[in-house]
């Protein structure tokens, strides 16, 4: 029979039937096998062996494996790959079935939908996203399957709604339209344009989906999908199905809907992330982020809110001030503050955890965590139920009836499980000694039989006065009473003859038969009981899961408020003054990340002071270096901080709220788009000119400079006006082009301002001190010299300057056979009477006079001799 007829064969074909488009890990025996198309390209991207099964054979078939208790990180790699895996298992014991043991696909395991720990980040949600587009209008829904959240929104076009993705960062998105036809067509167009914004995203298209399919895919969220508008409804009907056809086996725990609406948190786009470098940073180290910085947090939960909070701030004034004051009380109550986080430092991932145990997924050690959580959450409300204050407790959410910490759950899993539960069942020992008494029974016989033989034999023999008596055990024949054949008639009548040896007879009586009975099957009861008591377990904590989540929610609002205060009492922040206004007023600003990372004490404060209806627009000069573009970063991130609700670095701030923080800040280019640094830098600030408002804040570095001087100064200066007049929002605009800083007197909402510095015997001192008025010069020279450029660059970098800084328009080129052709190129004429040294001439005497003498290397002095000695020939 051919290899792929056979009955092994044609289970694999089935489970690739119906899982298409997902990887199949077949179980056999020990290992996972992969075969066919499959078992290539786990061979390419895994690097295992690529075997064959019937090999050398026609009927060959690739294959390639791995060992199943080691497939976790196997699987990891493959999902970050972005492919979908099938688990297809074995569903019986092989030696307990004949023939072919039965096997199906239990799970599929996605980017989008896994739930294991071993797969997730446990600082941030694992979300799965969907879109539907239907009348122009797009729907979003962000489902985190680990956590039972689920989260949806509307958009107006689908710039807004690649926006909120970039923002959430999901590991899966499926993309779907309706349409009177086409609707493939169009979901493939959508997206491959959500691919082109998140890359490292697995997109998938997702099929039609009717009002009966929806209707199923949103059973028992029916009140909440029917607030949500249709696309909305029809995005969230699409992450439920898909995770449910994930995982057919067991429900997804979502409790409800939560819709948002995006015109209410400040936007900060894609590209404002990059440049403040919020949650990823350009070297790829996390405590050079905004939220490495911040992210003082004690468990996984709080954790991952402090990351939405950072990345979707709020303009409800009300709101702000109602996380500020959390915050508040835990930064003057310092005692208060220690005694929870401490507490906190034990809770583990309860939310997460309630999910496995809905899902099926949790193991005894799963168990254990959860117990070790539920009690430390108890130790942390109790913490917080000692406060008396009423406007503390209100602060802090607390009513009249004490948090339910889900304290029955807790007392039943902690006199249940030893304390250190085995990560899975198999490995049993996992319920304390008398928690259960026929467990423990059975485990007394598992590991005291022969001790209890020992003492029924000891018993026989003073009952019967038989001093020969033996508890004797054969494979053949099992356990029986030897009595040699001198004492036979003095045993009992109870006794029952068995089998007749030379010089003994051997016996068995009821008691015997049962304890032999219970220490043969001591084992498999002793599984069994615990699999009953086990299950009895999860049953209760999975009728607690919807109680332990709402208590993980609060725990996770008390860890952010209790981190952030925190973090400002460790490096002094102060409470920003929040209000409706169009002030931005920071006194003492300072850059919360650059602060970090520089010596202490090294970081130069600067004050800021913007009102869209007042000095609205500030050029900011100065030399590179001397911290132009940390200035522009730190005001951004002040805002951004302060509307997340936390305390800010500055000694006291007044932030009247914005709507977008829009970014146009470092240089870069797109290879894979074919775009050049300028292009770049152009689309982004055409972005800009079309998202901002009134109420923004927009922060640029640079503009222009990836073209000629003048067309980037023309540009430069159409957008500073643009900005200023017609947007007429808070702008922060850094330029080396000092033109532009007669912009202020056409316009009473402009000022100057320029980043100090000083040259000093040749050198370049950076004050790091913002001041009124444009900067002086730009010390490019004295930068150079500090980067390391050789002294005879520098010598005419210098004599270049000065002539171009006394009204030339270019610098006078060397004569050569060529130039000595051109009119405009007059000879150098050393020996011009009267008339003193030619403009050439006088760049040479300039070169030299400008050279530092005590830092050029003779093999750098003999090289600019040469260029001038060409230069005057």
């Amino acid at each position: 029979m051919a290899a792929r007829s056979t009955p092994l064969m044609l289970q694999h074909a089935a489970a690739k039937r119906a899982h298409p488009d997902a990887i199949v890990f077949f179980r056999l025996g020990d290992f996972y096998e992969m075969f066919e198309d499959d078992a290539v390209l786990c061979a390419r991207l895994l690097d295992l062996t690529l075997t064959s099964r019937n090999k050398g054979k026609p009927d060959e078939v690739p294959m390639a494996g791995v060992p199943h208790h080691s497939a976790h990180g196997y699987i990891g790699k493959l999902l970050g790959l972005g492919h979908k895996i099938a688990i297809c298992e074995q569903l019986a014991d092989p030696a307990t079935v004949k023939g072919i043991v039965p096997r199906d696909v239990v799970r599929v395991l996605t980017p989008g939908t896994v739930t294991s720990g071993e797969h997730l980040d446990a600082t941030t949600n694992n979300w799965l996203g969907a879109l539907h587009v239907l009348e122009g209008s797009v729907g979003l829904a962000l489902l985190d399957v680990s956590t039972g959240e689920l989260r949806a929104a509307a958009f107006a076009d689908l710039a807004s709604v690649l926006g909120e993705l970039s923002r959430a960062a999901p590991q899966e998105i499926v993309v779907g339209t309706e349409g009177s036809s086409g609707e493939g067509e169009g979901a493939e167009a959508l997206a491959t344009s959500v691919r082109s914004v998140l890359v490292r995203a697995a997109v998938r298209s997702d099929a039609s989906l009717d009002e009966v399919a929806a209707r199923g895919a949103l059973a028992g969220l029916e009140a909440d999908a029917s607030r949500l508008s249709a696309p909305v409804r029809a995005a969230v009907a699409r992450a439920l199905r898909y995770a449910k056809a994930c995982s057919p086996a067991v429900p997804i725990l979502v409790r409800r809907i939560a819709e948002y609406h995006p015109s209410e948190r400040l936007a900060i786009d894609q590209v404002a992330q990059r440049h403040l470098e919020l949650v990823e940073s350009s070297s790829g180290n996390r405590q050079s982020t905004l939220l490495g910085v911040i992210d003082a947090t004690c468990t996984p939960l709080g954790a991952r809110r402090l990351r939405r909070r950072l990345l979707s701030p709020l303009m409800d004034v009300a709101k702000i001030r109602r996380r500020l004051d959390q915050v508040e009380l835990f930064v003057n109550e310092r005692r208060l503050r220690a005694e929870l986080r401490g507490a906190l430092g034990e809770v583990g991932d309860i939310e997460r955890l309630a999910v496995r145990v809905v899902l099926g997924e949790a193991s005894p050690r799963d168990l254990g965590a959860l117990r070790d959580g539920l009690l430390a959450a108890r130790r942390a409300a109790e913490v917080l139920e000692g406060v008396s204050d009423v406007f503390a407790r209100e602060t802090l959410g607390l009513g009249a009836e004490p948090v339910d910490t889900v304290a029955d759950l807790a007392m039943d899993l902690a006199s249940a499980l030893v304390e250190r539960p085995p990560s899975a069942q198999k490995e049993g020992a996992i319920f304390r000694e008398g928690y259960d008494p026929a467990l423990d029974e059975t485990e007394a016989l598992r590991r005291h039989g022969t001790e209890l033989m020992v003492a029924l034999e000891s018993r026989l023999k003073t009952e019967t006065g038989i001093g020969t008596l033996k508890v004797r055990y054969t494979r053949v024949f099992g356990w029986y009473v030897e009595v040699t054949r001198a004492h036979a008639e003095r045993v009992p009548s109870t006794f029952r003859r068995k089998q007749t040896v030379a010089g003994a007879e051997r016996f068995t009586l009821p008691e015997l038969d049962d304890l032999s009975d219970r220490i043969a099957h001591a084992e498999d009861r002793h599984r069994q009981r615990e699999l009953e008591l086990l299950a009895e377990l999860e049953a209760r904590a999975k009728a607690a899961s919807t109680r332990t989540i709402s208590l993980s929610e609060r725990v996770a609002r008390w860890d952010v408020a209790a981190a952030l205060a925190e973090v400002a009492h460790r490096y002094d922040y102060r409470r920003p003054e929040v209000d409706a206004s169009d002030v931005l007023e920071v006194v003492d600003g300072r850059h919360p990340v650059v602060e970090r990372l520089a010596a202490a004490g090294r970081f130069v404060p600067n004050d800021v002071s913007l009102a869209a209806n007042g000095e609205r627009l500030w050029i900011v000069t100065g030399p590179n270096m001397a911290g132009k573009s940390t200035l522009l970063r730190q005001v951004a991130l002040s805002i951004v901080l302060a509307q997340m609700g936390s305390f800010v670095p500055a000694r006291s701030a007044r932030i009247g709220v914005a709507d977008r923080v829009l970014s146009r800040v470092g240089a870069s280019d797109d290879v894979a788009r074919g775009e050049s640094t300028f292009m770049v830098e152009m689309r982004e600030t055409a972005e800009i000119l079309r998202k901002a408002t009134p109420r923004s804040l927009v922060i640029l570095d640079e503009i222009g400079r990836g073209t000629s001087t003048f067309d980037g100064l023309a540009i430069a200066w159409a957008v500073a006006e643009y900005l200023d007049e017609a947007v007429r929002c808070r702008t922060l605009f850094a330029t080396h082009y000092h033109e532009l800083t007669a912009l202020t007197d056409s316009s009473e909402h402009a000022e100057n301002v320029s980043v100090s510095a000083e040259e000093v015997a040749g050198d370049v001192v950076f004050l790091h001190r913002l001041v009124r008025g444009p900067a002086s010069r730009s010390y490019g020279v004295a930068v150079a010299k500090l980067a390391g450029l050789p002294e005879s660059v520098l010598a005419r970098s210098r004599a270049l300057l000065e002539r171009l800084e006394s009204g030339a328009s270019q610098p006078a080129a060397p004569i050569t056979a060529k130039t000595r052709t051109r009119p405009d190129n007059p000879q150098l004429d050393l020996f011009a009477g009267g008339a003193g040294p030619s403009t050439g001439e006088r760049e040479v005497l300039d070169t030299i006079a400008g050279t530092d003498v005590e830092r050029i290397t003779p093999l750098d002095a003999l090289g600019l001799l040469a260029r001038l000695k060409a230069r005057l020939r």
